[in-house]
C-alpha cells in the first residue's frame, strides 16, 4: 500500500506530525515493515493536538522496529514518548526507561497491536539532521568510546594532567576513566596501572621485549604501563 492510502484517515494533524508520519512509513516499507494503517486526529487529550499518532501494525516485528526507529530519532523528532505492547518510554518520566503500563482490558487499547506516539510542538527535521553540526571554526566532540582509546594510547596525559585536559576540554573526565578502567581491567579484580608502573620500575616485569610480553600476556596493555611508568620516572 502506498503512504497517501495507509495515511488517508491522519486528519488534520500538525503539519510536522504527517511529515514524520512519511518519514517512518518511508523507513519502515523499506525495511519490509510498513504499517498498514496510520490514524492521526482523534477526540482523546493525545490526539486531539494533531501531535499523535497511531501506527496499525500486522506482526510484532513490524511493532518492534517502528517503536525502535523512533526511539533512535527521538531528539530529531521531538519525541515525548512512545508506547508498544503495553510498555511505554518517555523522554522526560523516568527517561528512557521501558515501564509496563495497566492492563485496559484489549489488544488495541493495550497498544498490541499499534505503535502510539506523541510529539511536542516544533518543526520537522527530516533525517539527516539527528546531531547538531559544529559551529564554524569549532571541533567536532568525540565520543567516551573515542576518547578512552585515546587517553590508553598516551593521548591525553596521566594523572592530574589528565583530568585537567579533558575537563577543560568540556568532556566528563570521570565517564572516560571508567570506560579506562574497564577496558584494561575487564575481568574486574586486577591490578591498576598506578599498580603496574611501580612494579615495574621496582623491576618485577622485567626489561624490554620480557616485560611487554608478560605484560601482555597477563592481559595488560603495556603501552599504558609504560607511560605511567614515563610519568612517574620524570617526577622523580
Amino acid at each position: 500500500m502506498s503512504f497517501t492510502s495507509v495515511s488517508a484517515k491522519l486528519g488534520k494533524v500538525q503539519s510536522s506530525t504527517k511529515s514524520i508520519a512519511k518519514e517512518i512509513y518511508d523507513a519502515a516499507d523499506k525495511a519490509g515493515h510498513a504499517p498498514w494503517y496510520m490514524w492521526g486526529m482523534g477526540s482523546s487529550s493525545e490526539h486531539a493536538t494533531g501531535r499523535a499518532l497511531d501506527l496499525m501494525v500486522r506482526n510484532e516485528a513490524a511493532g518492534d522496529w517502528i517503536r525502535n526507529y523512533i526511539w533512535k530519532h527521538r531528539k530529531r523528532l521531538r519525541l515525548q514518548h512512545v508506547i508498544w505492547e503495553q510498555h511505554i518510554t518517555s523522554t522526560t518520566t523516568s527517561p528512557g526507561v521501558r515501564r509496563k503500563m495497566a492492563d485496559r482490558g484489549s489488544v488495541t487499547e493495550n497498544h498490541m497491536d499499534h505503535v502510539h506516539v506523541l510529539f511536542f510542538a516544533g518543526s520537522y527535521r527530516k533525517p539527516g539532521d539527528d546531531d547538531p553540526k559544529p559551529k564554524p571554526g569549532s571541533k567536532e566532540r568525540k565520543t567516551v568510546s573515542q576518547l578512552a582509546d585515546e587517553v590508553i594510547r598516551g593521548l591525553w596525559g596521566n594523572g592530574p594532567e589528565r583530568k585537567r585536559r579533558l575537563v577543560a576540554a568540556g568532556y566528563n573526565y570521570n565517564e572516560v576513566q571508567d570506560l579506562v578502567e574497564a577496558r584494561l581491567n575487564p575481568k574486574g579484580g586486577r591490578k591498576s596501572i598506578q599498580q603496574l608502573a611501580d612494579e615495574v620500575i621496582a623491576g618485577k616485569w622485567g626489561n624490554g621485549d620480557q616485560r611487554r610480553a608478560r605484560l601482555t600476556k597477563a592481559g595488560y596493555n603495556h603501552k599504558a604501563v609504560q607511560h605511567e611508568v614515563n610519568r612517574l620516572l620524570s617526577r622523580r
